[in-house]
């Protein structure tokens, strides 16, 4: 489905609602590989390094989950 618009529909999205989202994660959704490695990759925000996470999926999709 390559070359529809999907890209340029989220960045729209981002851009007329950003006053209600605290954070934007781009994650690679080509494989469940790089989905995983995506989410993990969070851990490595500074942000998220911060609360002292372990780097696992679980650790940053509770971190996600808690942001505000």
């Amino acid at each position: 489905m390559g070359g529809i618009g999907k890209t340029q529909i989220c960045l729209r999205f981002i851009e007329e609602m950003s006053d209600h989202f605290s954070h934007v994660f781009w994650i690679d959704a080509s494989s469940i590989s790089t989905i995983t490695q995506g989410i993990k990759g969070v851990c490595n925000l500074p942000e998220a390094q911060a609360c002292a996470l372990d780097g696992s999926l679980e650790s940053a999709l509770l971190w996600i989950g808690a942001l505000r």
